[in-house]
């Protein structure tokens, strides 16, 4: 009796070298011949187990990335290696495809008319589109309603077959969400906002040593009685009331975040009532002061739950399906023929 399995085997080789001989000699598919010349119209580039991508299919895929290349006016050597790197990206695609339409077959996976209608009738509504204007629209890419329709239900059919082999397998527990909440605290609570005062030097930009050293001297002033225990708005009063060098702000509410770096290290660890030190900033020298601290309304754990196991859901789906096309890779005859 015949071992199947050995006669599937040969068969599947000696087909990859009828092909293989075929590229080879530069003879696939259509020849046109002009005099003793032979001009090739179609060749093999890929074979992707049972499957082929032949040369047209490639073409018209790489042509708006080449047509686009072509008028970037890069010198020949570039325009060269960047489009046999785009060729190569698009046959590396092209090859996922073939795998994942494999893959569609093997699931027996199967969209209908209807729901490929109904996907164009959703384009349609979400666009405002007649019949004829979608019609025209795609008229003005090249395209054809046939066209559209084999490619909606290609990313249908891919779609559910990712559902079938990835998402399926992958669950999001409630504990799975917790520990993310618990870990990313900055996402969930709210930004706490501060109303801050400052005293500050008005020393003219271009100002002498003198003055300089004045105003700090002023400003060492101003602290001490800060550290004895007076009150900044005490100060500040009285410093409006003398209209002198230095001048008190009520500078007003601001959220932490659209602090400059330099202020939110020097506020961020202070609680109210509590000021800085000297700072030598571009407007002079400064000292702000925390009037109050209003703390961020944060959301509770069963508020964002749901969000947070969609988050998880997607990202798990992304690295699972890399993996997945990874592994099919690996288990599938795959030949890239230059």
């Amino acid at each position: 009796m015949i071992n199947r399995k050995l006669l599937i085997k040969v068969c599947s080789a000696l087909l990859t070298l009828v092909l293989s001989l075929y590229c080879f000699s530069g003879l696939f598919g259509n020849v046109a011949r002009a005099g003793n010349e032979s001009v090739v119209i179609d060749r093999i580039v890929a074979i992707v187990n049972d499957d082929i991508i032949v040369l047209s299919e490639l073409n018209e895929k790489l042509k708006p990335y080449t047509d686009r290349i072509a008028k970037m006016g890069y010198p020949p050597e570039k325009e060269k290696k960047m489009i046999y790197k785009v060729r190569d990206d698009i046959i590396s695609t092209m090859v996922d495809q073939r795998l994942t339409d494999q893959e569609v077959k093997k699931f027996g996976i199967i969209i209908d008319d209807e729901e490929v209608q109904g996907a164009i009738e959703q384009i349609k509504q979400k666009n405002a589109l007649t019949e004829e204007q979608m019609q025209a629209g795609l008229a003005g890419q090249g395209m054809t309603m046939e066209s559209l329709q084999k490619n909606i239900r290609d990313q249908m059919l891919r779609t559910r077959l990712l559902n079938v082999a990835v998402r399926s397998k992958i669950v999001i527990t409630r504990e799975d969400a917790r520990v993310y909440f618990d870990s990313h605290p900055e996402e969930f609570r709210g930004e706490k906002k501060v109303h801050l005062w400052n005293i500050m030097t008005t020393t003219p930009e271009f100002a002498f040593e003198a003055e300089i050293k004045s105003g700090r001297d002023q400003m060492e002033k101003v602290l001490a009685r800060l550290d004895s225990g007076e009150n900044f708005q005490v100060i500040a009063r009285e410093l409006a009331a003398k209209n002198e060098a230095l001048v008190a702000n009520d500078i007003g509410v601001f959220s932490f975040g659209v602090l400059s770096p330099e202020l939110q290290t020097a506020v961020g660890n202070l609680n109210a009532g509590e000021y800085t030190g000297i700072l030598d900033t571009d407007n002079g020298f400064q000292v702000f002061y925390v009037q109050k601290i209003e703390a961020g309304a944060g959301k509770q754990f069963d508020e964002v739950v749901a969000e947070i196991q969609e988050k998880l859901f997607n990202e798990r789906v992304d690295k699972r399906f890399e993996e997945w096309l990874s592994e099919l890779r690996e288990k599938s005859h795959i030949q890239i023929i230059r």
